[in-house]
């Protein structure tokens, strides 16, 4: 039985958050809005924000962390730091979704990193993509239940 590589389950992981997070922003809605009893919040946005972010999710997980994986270790944390950096002002595009591949490939560059010399910026790296991935969730969690 063949395993898969760490970085490909955190994508996997990372994508299905989003996923499930534009479904319940889109598709389930966190507005009330009166008179609208369709049923679906405004599905052409929950296909779009999709496709953006897994377009991005493929791109940051296909190419840009299975390269840094066969790079130095000290290179992968540097990257870490940059996408997990960058996801926090992409809290701005959370409807979309973007925040989550960013600090998903955030994580999955730091544990890369974790292995060279950079520790400490790799280890900050993942615990920055960790803290927005669950504030990011959390915020569209809270949104359901309010």
């Amino acid at each position: 039985m063949r395993r898969i590589p760490r970085e490909a389950a955190i994508g996997v992981a990372v994508s299905a958050i989003a996923v499930g997070a534009m479904a319940i922003d889109h598709l389930i809605g966190t507005e009330e809005e009166p008179g609208d009893d369709s049923g679906l919040a405004d599905p052409a946005a929950f296909l779009i924000s999709v496709a953006l972010t897994l377009a991005l999710a493929a791109f940051l997980f296909s190419v840009v962390v299975r390269r840094a994986a066969r790079e130095d270790a000290d290179r992968a944390a540097t990257k870490a730091l940059v996408c997990s950096l960058l996801a926090i002002p992409a809290m701005a595009l959370l409807f979309l979704g973007l925040p989550f591949p960013l600090a998903g490939a955030g994580v999955a560059l730091g544990l890369l990193g974790r292995e060279g010399m950079r520790r400490g910026r790799a280890t900050a790296a993942v615990a920055i993509g960790v803290l927005v991935i669950a504030v990011a969730a959390v915020a569209y969690v809270a949104a359901l239940v309010v």
